[in-house]
């Protein structure tokens, strides 16, 4: 796309934001069934940003309407919009860039940009070899999509702006500089629920997140100190930043009040690192006294007797743990900075204050060897848990772990598109595909089968809702265990290997 560009008149400032259309199997596997579908947080943001700038703003969001390529671009130009901006994983950017062909062969004068974990991991490499998008957004994208805007209704090249990714006239991609400053969560406005058609209807829980129904989840902070090699945090930084506590609140009541809410998922990375924050959104869900209970992710090294009370009182009824792994030799090697003593702790204190507990438990870590998968089970069994989220290990581009694959000896035996956590795309050196696909059904189905854990779940059978999202778990799960994960597929373009 060439600049500069006619300055877009008042009436065009159209702006539609687009998830892209990845299936259920794309994202779960043969887990698909038991998967969630939840709304697009980024652009909730994203949105209200836009449409207090003076844009006219649509959310496509392909999954919850179940779109497929031509679908999804089809209802994109429906809107008739003056730019496009996708939001993408590492697993979702090649759906992104076959909706935007669509897009760019039937009007071709449309800004099309990207942004999202993949291009901040990846910004200069994606961008050459998916020239459909005219800029990529990398970290956060309040700022820089409204300098673009600000550009383009001003007759003025944005490419200059921080924080983007662009080709120059000669074709070069171009990373630019961040910008200078984070995001100021305290001057945001309002999360544009408003925009998500048919919502909460459309969207629902897994069943090991789902209690009481509506559901949604929500994330009001940004960013995470914590190291862990394995996961990608360069989107929002090592900085926690959250929304004002009334701002929090102020969401939190218009979920309940205009969309009738009843059991709510703080998903955020870290929220619970800000003690002095999380403590006063705690007290002023206890002084609503609203019919209303939230889970929440936490870290085992958050936790004390003290803020587990507090958050019953509260209303929290679960909290998801990443643990990981039971071998320390594992948890050192991932900079986990807990040992499973003091994540045993932890989980035992947490069903002592009455609050369900969910692990996510990652197999096949590079250095993982048969003995470590052997601690693993054997910490499973000696903690209580109340639901297991067990994944693969997979390696996202530009994570820390990524740059040591080689040297370990392990096989990548995925692309890009293929990295759903529910497909193997990583053999550690010393262990077989087999040996994976026989730890994951191992663990799972003794973990599943004990007599405690299968009565818990005995109170969601009398709520149609629960009792559906459970049997589509449960279907899920039993696909998963007699079939095995998905079996990687090569690219079908040279756009998407790793």
């Amino acid at each position: 796309m060439s600049f500069p560009r006619p300055a877009v008149s008042p009436s065009d400032r159209r702006l539609t934001l687009v998830v892209p259309p990845v299936t259920a199997e794309d994202r779960y596997g043969p887990m698909a069934s038991a998967g969630n579908s939840l709304p697009p947080h980024a652009f909730l943001y994203l949105g209200a940003v836009a449409r207090q700038a003076g844009w006219s703003v649509e959310i496509v969001d392909g999954p919850a309407y179940g779109f497929g390529i031509e679908g999804c671009a089809q209802r994109v130009l429906e809107t008739r919009p003056s730019v496009v901006g996708f939001t993408t994983t590492t697993m979702s950017i090649a759906k992104a860039a076959r909706v935007a062909e669509v897009l760019r062969a039937q009007s071709p004068d449309t800004m099309i940009m990207v942004g999202g974990p993949h291009i901040t991991a990846l910004p200069v490499e994606t961008m050459e070899r998916l020239p459909v998008f005219d800029l990529g957004c990398v970290g956060e994208g309040e700022a820089a999509l409204l300098e673009t805007l600000r550009c383009l209704e001003c007759a003025e090249d944005p490419r200059s702006t921080p924080g983007l990714v662009c080709r120059k006239d000669d074709g070069l991609v171009v990373s630019n500089p961040p910008a200078e400053s984070e995001v100021d969560l305290a001057e945001l406005p309002p999360l544009a629920w408003d925009l998500l058609d048919d919502f909460p209807n459309r969207y629902h829980a897994a069943a090991t997140y789902l209690n009481k129904t509506p559901f949604s989840d929500i994330i009001v902070s940004r960013g995470c100190r914590y190291r862990c090699t394995f996961c990608d945090n360069q989107t929002f930084g090592r900085s926690i930043r959250a929304l004002p506590v009334e701002k929090i609140l102020e969401n939190i009541d218009r979920l309940v009040q205009e969309y009738g809410i009843k059991s709510m998922f703080f998903t955020d990375d870290s929220l619970m690192t800000l003690r002095s924050e999380f403590e006063k959104v705690c007290e002023g869900l206890i002084e609503r006294n609203y019919d209303l209970e939230w889970s929440i992710n936490a870290r085992t090294s958050e936790i004390d007797e003290e803020i587990l009370a507090l958050m019953k009182r509260a209303g929290c009824w679960q909290i998801s743990y990443g643990v990981e792994s039971g071998s320390w030799e594992i948890l050192k090697r991932i900079k986990k900075a807990a040992t499973p003593q003091m994540q045993a702790r932890a989980l035992r204190l947490t069903a002592a204050a009455g609050i369900k507990s969910n692990a996510y438990i990652i197999i096949g870590f590079p250095g993982e060897t048969a003995e470590t998968l052997r601690e693993t089970e054997e910490f499973l069994k000696s903690v209580p848990i109340d639901t297991l989220r067990l994944t693969y290990f997979t390696p996202f581009p530009n994570t820390d772990i990524t740059g040591d694959l080689a040297l370990d000896g392990g096989e990548v035996v995925a692309d890009w598109t293929q990295l759903n956590f529910y497909n193997i795309a990583y053999i550690p050196k010393g262990l077989t595909r087999k040996d994976l696909e026989r730890a994951y059904r191992r663990i799972m189905l003794r973990f599943y089968t004990r007599p405690r854990v299968l009565t818990s779940f005995l109170p969601h059978l009398l709520i149609p809702r629960k009792a559906a999202a459970l049997f589509r778990g449960t279907f899920g799960l039993s696909k998963l265990l007699i079939q095995g994960p998905g079996t990687p597929k090569k690219a079908v373009t040279g756009e998407c290997h790793s």
